[in-house]
């Protein structure tokens, strides 16, 4: 049995949740001022709206810290004196908080791992990247590992730099996807079809194209190259993302979040 507290329970935290909520061997509890209510009630489980109503922290695992990092320094400041038991790891979903600042503000625990997953684990799809401190133990390496599994593909980083990198891919890559589905859609509606038939053409184009070139040994640009045959529509569509330099323009997005990333690493 793995006992598991979730300090803050949003979006990420509500979809880590209810995928953990489903294996047997886990007890859950959640601390959530705002919503301590409408979980207790959803999930039948231990809610508060304050740490201090816990009798007992010295049972738990594994802690998840997913709280805003706007709030994340008033809100830890409550358990900076909690006796959480020697072996319990602290698992960080805050985007931005290094381990050592962590560590200041739950001194009592020495085992953390930070973890950047991304919101399609809400649909069990997401990727983690993970990065343990160093005395971090295998077991608790194994659990957390499994824990995230079930939310999506999970990768360790060895150093804890690269989750700003991490971040900048696909901890935000949902955002310019999604971002992008909607440019296509209003492109597409410009031409004249239904708007509601435009949103489920584009969006089956997006997962049927996935779905390809997952079972495809063929590289993207191979796959691309095929379909813009000589003198059609295709390349003729792709003349214009070529002219328009969408090489560059994605390049400069992933770097300007990739140095956001890291100015708020230093904060």
């Amino acid at each position: 049995m793995k006992n598991i507290l979730f300090i803050g329970c949003g979006h990420m935290g509500s979809a880590l949740l209810s995928a953990w909520i489903k294996e047997k061997n886990n007890k859950i509890t959640v601390v959530d001022p705002l919503k301590y209510k409408h979980i207790k009630k959803k999930y039948k489980i231990d809610a508060f709206e304050s740490a201090n109503l816990i009798q007992n922290v010295n049972i738990f695992d594994i802690v998840v810290l997913a709280v805003t990092p706007q709030l994340v320094d008033k809100v830890l400041e409550k358990y900076k004196l909690l006796r959480f038991k020697k072996t319990c790891v602290i698992v960080s979903i805050i985007a931005g908080k290094k381990i050592n600042i962590l560590k200041k503000a739950i001194p009592n625990v020495s085992q953390m791992i930070r973890v950047m997953p991304n919101m399609p684990a809400l649909v069990g799809e997401s990727v983690s990247f993970l990065v343990p401190s160093r005395n971090t133990s295998n077991k608790n390496k194994n659990n957390i590992y499994k824990l995230f599994s079930q939310v999506g593909i999970v990768f360790w980083l060895k150093k804890e730099e690269e989750i700003d990198i991490a971040t900048a891919i696909s901890g935000s890559g949902p955002g310019y996807i999604f971002y992008l589905i909607n440019a296509l859609e209003e492109a597409a509606n410009e031409l004249g079809l239904n708007k509601k038939i435009n949103q489920r053409i584009i969006l089956q184009t997006l997962i049927g194209s996935l779905k390809l070139i997952q079972h495809s040994k063929k590289s993207s640009k191979k796959l691309a190259n095929e379909i813009a045959i000589k003198g059609g529509t295709t390349e003729a569509g792709i003349k214009v993302l070529k002219k328009n330099n969408i090489n560059k323009i994605l390049s400069q997005t992933l770097k300007s979040a990739y140095k956001k990333a890291i100015f708020l690493s230093k904060k």
